[in-house]
């Protein structure tokens, strides 16, 4: 087979990778910021479950830790 001569396919082929590539790489790019955003909504939600955070106390304010409304905890019993 020659290096100058293309086959129809060949050239069918480069063309549809010509046009195709492009859109498929932008599409892939798209999934991956809608699922590295999922991922961090999922983590976030997890971290919230283990520390206990309701989620009517997370407020909106991300450096704002959440009001403890429980008992006091005695110290006494930790001092010498």
């Amino acid at each position: 087979m020659g290096v100058g001569a293309q086959s129809g396919f060949e050239v069918a082929f480069q063309e549809f990778v010509f046009y195709a590539g492009p859109i498929i790489q932008l599409a892939y790019w798209l999934v991956m910021i809608v699922a590295a955003l999922w991922a961090v909504t999922l983590f976030k939600r997890w971290v919230e479950y283990q520390t206990g955070v309701k989620a009517d106390e997370a407020g909106t304010d991300a450096g704002s830790a959440p009001t403890a409304t429980a008992t006091p905890v005695s110290v006494d019993e930790f001092v010498e």
